[in-house]
């Protein structure tokens, strides 16, 4: 694993990814208050542009390590939403071995907003 560029995820790294989401929680809950019993239209719109950002958000800041190869490697915006999560580890195809397994989650130092 290049050390330069990627890190293991640290207790700070996820009370940052929680603070994100909770900000764009509270934001969809606000606005639903509001746009929701004139404007349902509007509401889903913002919604589906607030998740698009949050998840072009996650592929920019995180990395992944294949279990059977440890090969560490990035993924596409589409391919972070598409593929099945847990907690702190993705279900992904690895580009090197061609094996999928639950990759564990890495950040990435020069892109993340959440720099220590």
């Amino acid at each position: 694993m290049n050390r330069n560029k990627y890190w293991e995820i640290t207790r700070s790294d996820w009370y940052g990814t929680a603070q994100v989401i909770f900000a764009f929680i509270v934001v969809i809950m606000i606005l639903s208050f509001f746009l929701l019993p004139g404007y349902w239209y509007l509401w889903l719109i913002i919604v589906a542009g607030g998740l698009a950002l949050l998840v072009a958000w996650h592929a920019k800041n995180f990395a992944y390590l294949c279990p059977g190869c440890g090969e560490v490697f990035e993924i596409s915006t589409l391919e972070d939403f598409i593929s099945p999560n847990g907690v702190n580890k993705k279900y992904l195809r690895c580009p090197r071995c061609g094996k999928r397994a639950w990759a564990d989650i890495l950040g990435i130092k020069e892109a993340t907003i959440l720099k220590k």
